[in-house]
């Protein structure tokens, strides 16, 4: 397929006093199109430098023809050698999710709960997997041991199962899929969700500062740092 890809992205702070998330949108030599976001944990300091590592080692791994997973690797020493003498920076770890698209296919990699979704039409579907509790607590929820508004409330619920942290990793998400004409890809912190896949899904079409409006007029208290990244096929 010769269909040409293009992307925009923005994030917002939220209402928290700073930003832990980044991202990057890179066209590669080869006509494909590299997109990276990562939100990051550890404090103020722990988290926006762990977040900025990791997209900075992935994006310069990539440029250098390296594969996702190499890429990964390559992030996750990135962090481990950031720390070191760092006692301010203990515990910095990042999420990560990075897709690579060409022609009618994208490939995927992700470690944590940032979500990567394809949207046609009206139709959202999540590619990756979560890598938080919330699976697990749903899960408990469809077996009728919690009720949806004690798993929503969950004090649990957001806590990651897996980060890159520069310890060895051993949840990673790896995947492709086949694109349609239409398709569009939104790679997320998952400060997104504070609004519902419809919501989402509804707004898609619309450029990504008004995605993020949308999420920050829910109103949500103690808003989460939002970042989108939006890839969908050029005219």
């Amino acid at each position: 397929m010769s269909w040409r890809w293009r992307g925009e992205g923005g994030q917002h702070r939220g209402g928290r006093p700073y930003q832990e998330d980044s991202w990057a949108m890179r066209p590669l030599a080869d006509g494909s199109l590299l997109a990276v976001v990562a939100d990051g944990m550890g404090g103020h300091a722990g988290g926006a430098t762990a977040s900025k590592l990791v997209v900075e080692a992935m994006v310069q791994a990539i440029e250098q023809q390296r594969s996702l997973a190499d890429a990964l690797q390559v992030a996750n020493a990135a962090v481990l050698e950031g720390g070191k003498g760092r006692p301010d920076l203990d515990g910095m770890g990042s999420t990560v999710v990075a897709a690579l698209v060409a022609g009618d296919e994208v490939r995927w990699i992700s470690v944590g709960d940032s979500p990567f979704y394809i949207v046609s039409g009206r139709a959202l579907e999540r590619l990756n997997a979560d890598h938080s509790m919330a699976p697990q607590i749903d899960a408990l929820q469809a077996r009728g041991m919690l009720t949806a508004e004690e798993a929503a409330a969950h004090p649990g619920r957001h806590t990651l199962r897996e980060a890159v942290m520069g310890q060895p990793l051993k949840l990673i998400d790896e995947g492709s899929r086949r694109l349609d004409r239409d398709s569009r890809l939104l790679l997320c912190s998952d400060g997104v969700h504070s609004i519902d896949d419809d919501a989402l899904a509804a707004q898609a079409s619309r450029p990504v500062q008004e995605l993020i409006a949308a999420v920050l007029a829910a109103g949500v208290p103690h808003q989460d740092n939002v970042t989108i990244v939006k890839l969908e096929r050029a005219p």
